[in-house]
């Protein structure tokens, strides 16, 4: 563990999380105050204080929001398939399991779950996966990785994680879709204090997870992994 902190401090150090840019449509459901002037505080504004009003909207209007507006997953359309997914979500959640259907859109319903309870929850994004994967690998003892979401992100396709690791032929598995959120959830609220100090939220680890792997993590891939073909 001390390993995979020390990346992460590294990392934090070097790509600071002020730097951190998404952007917040205009027809955000809460109001954000207009002196919150950069993307990192105006994200970590509604972080905090989205949870009364997706709480409350049993419509799931805002639920949708979170995921197609601010998310940007458009192909998560609301209908009547959807609407069951995110309700069975919030019941599994409470369940501390979740079904092989659920898990198919946790990218997208995660996103809801981490307005929900910022203190407990954050979002299972590929690239967020995607960088805790490879820090794992690097900095861990531990044989257990993350079932990585569908990207689409251009600059990770161009390095499947699986299939390095699987050239190193390191003994390797990967947790299962039951257990999987719950358990990087968890390892976030772990890590998120020693990286940024008492009281910090685990979403902060998981925004710095996200914002490095295009830049950060591929080139640490690009150096220091080669391939030769024998023929």
């Amino acid at each position: 563990m001390d390993g995979l902190i020390s990346a992460l401090k590294k990392l934090s150090s070097e790509s600071p999380l002020e730097n951190f840019y998404w952007d917040i449509p205009n027809n955000c459901p809460i109001t954000i105050p207009g002196d919150y002037d950069s993307g990192y505080r105006k994200n970590i504004y509604l972080k905090e204080n989205f949870k009364e009003t997706i709480l409350k909207d049993e419509t799931l209007k805002s639920h949708y929001w979170a995921i197609q507006d601010w998310g940007g997953i458009g192909s998560f359309k609301k209908n009547n398939k959807n609407d069951n997914r995110i309700r069975t979500f919030l019941r599994e959640l409470e369940k501390n399991s979740l079904t092989r259907n659920t898990f198919e859109c946790i990218s997208s319903l995660s996103k809801v779950a981490s307005f929900i309870n910022p203190e407990k929850y954050a979002i299972y994004d590929s690239r967020a996966i995607y960088t805790l994967n490879w820090l794992l690998f690097n900095h861990s003892s531990s044989a257990e990785l993350f079932p990585q979401p569908i990207g689409r992100s251009a600059e990770l396709s161009k390095y499947d994680m699986q299939t390095i690791f699987r050239l190193t032929k390191r003994p390797l598995n990967y947790r299962s879709h039951k257990v999987a959120f719950h358990q990087y959830c968890e390892l976030l609220r772990e890590l998120t204090p020693q990286v940024f100090g008492d009281n910090s939220k685990p979403y902060k680890v998981e925004m710095l997870l996200f914002m490095v792997a295009p830049t950060s993590i591929v080139g640490q891939i690009e150096s220091s992994v080669s391939l030769t073909i024998n023929a």
